[in-house]
């Protein structure tokens, strides 16, 4: 393995807990989160009344692709030094290194935000209860598995939200080395737009192979955490209180930052249109302009991204659309009740 492949592989192989163990090998890392998932949904399917049962299967499907990505470590590894491996770039970049860094700021705050949440709605009422004596065994057991469970997600989150930060970079680095193009003052020849081309193709591919592997998440938290955001958001809406208001604070969050590290992707492959059209005026070459013709056209598509089951790629519009329809129907629950 060449430099630039172990730093591609030390920059996501560093950061959460399931990608540590993806790195170095520790499979039973990795079951016992799939084991705490699986224990959580029993929570949802016999405990917690009065809740969305849906979340439970969500989580019996997450334990499973846990489960699954034990034995498709080496499938992972070769992941996520496939851009590396094939673009043959340097990858000590500090503003790609600082990208990822401020991100990843963002989902500790998510993070101890929800923890909050988390101990005033469950943790301190437990506490209480075991000073006052007032704890069966059945509620220990649902509080453990819920605190279990919480961690759990969490990590997995973590290991979303690293895939698509790492994503994202192999994109920034294409549109980077298409910037230094058109800042160059040499001539544009065809071999340079072909190499720019070859590492826009890299970079769709990686994402497409990240898609094969991800899809169980992908398309599980794109339809239960949305309806399950919609359902808590309206009831936010139709009976405010500060329980309510703390849970909606809580789901919101995260799924905001789930889906839009998400459909990031898309956004990043289709931004470079604007600096890939700033090399037709690079060169008079009538070949070398139809190269820049062909970049185009591939990212006029603009497919490349997650996608929902292989149907359609979650772009940021189609994020949008469904949160219009969503906060729509939110606002026009109390009135519909009536």
């Amino acid at each position: 393995m060449n430099t630039s492949n172990e730093n591609g592989l030390n920059r996501a192989s560093k950061a959460g807990i399931i990608n540590w163990a993806l790195g170095s090998d520790r499979k039973i890392v990795i079951l016992l989160i799939a084991f705490g998932l699986a224990l959580d949904s029993t929570n949802w399917f016999f405990f917690l009344t009065g809740t969305l049962p849906i979340l439970g299967i969500q989580q019996i499907i997450y334990a499973l692709f846990m489960f699954s990505l034990c034995f498709q470590r080496n499938k992972y590894i070769d992941l996520i030094i496939h851009f590396e491996y094939n673009a043959k770039l340097p990858s000590n970049d500090q503003s790609l290194d600082a990208y990822m860094k401020r991100n990843r700021y963002f989902f500790y705050l998510i993070t101890f935000i929800n923890f909050l949440i988390n101990a005033a709605m469950n943790i301190v009422p437990f506490i209480m209860g075991l000073i006052k004596l007032n704890m069966s065994a059945l509620r220990a057991f649902v509080f453990s598995s819920l605190q279990i469970s919480f961690f759990c997600n969490f990590a997995l989150f973590r290991f979303f939200v690293e895939t698509c930060l790492y994503i994202h970079t192999c994109f920034m680095r294409v549109e980077k080395q298409i910037d230094t193009l058109n800042k160059s003052t040499n001539g544009l020849s065809i071999e340079h737009i072909r190499k720019v081309r070859r590492l826009y193709c890299i970079a769709v591919e990686t994402t497409e192979k990240f898609n094969s592997l991800l899809w169980p998440v992908i398309s599980t938290y794109f339809v239960f955490s949305f309806v399950s955001v919609h359902f808590i958001f309206a009831k936010a809406i139709a009976d405010a209180s500060f329980v309510t208001i703390l849970v909606c604070a809580g789901y919101l969050s995260v799924f905001i930052l789930v889906a839009y590290n998400m459909v990031y992707i898309n956004h990043l492959a289709t931004r470079i249109y604007q600096s890939a059209y700033s090399l037709s005026y690079k060169t008079d070459l009538l070949f070398a302009k139809k190269e820049v013709q062909l970049f185009l056209t591939r990212i006029e598509r603009s497919d490349v991204g997650f996608t929902f089951l292989d149907l359609f790629v979650i772009t940021p519009t189609c994020a949008t659309t469904l949160a219009t329809i969503s906060l729509t129907l939110a606002l026009a629950a109390p009135f519909l009740i009536k």
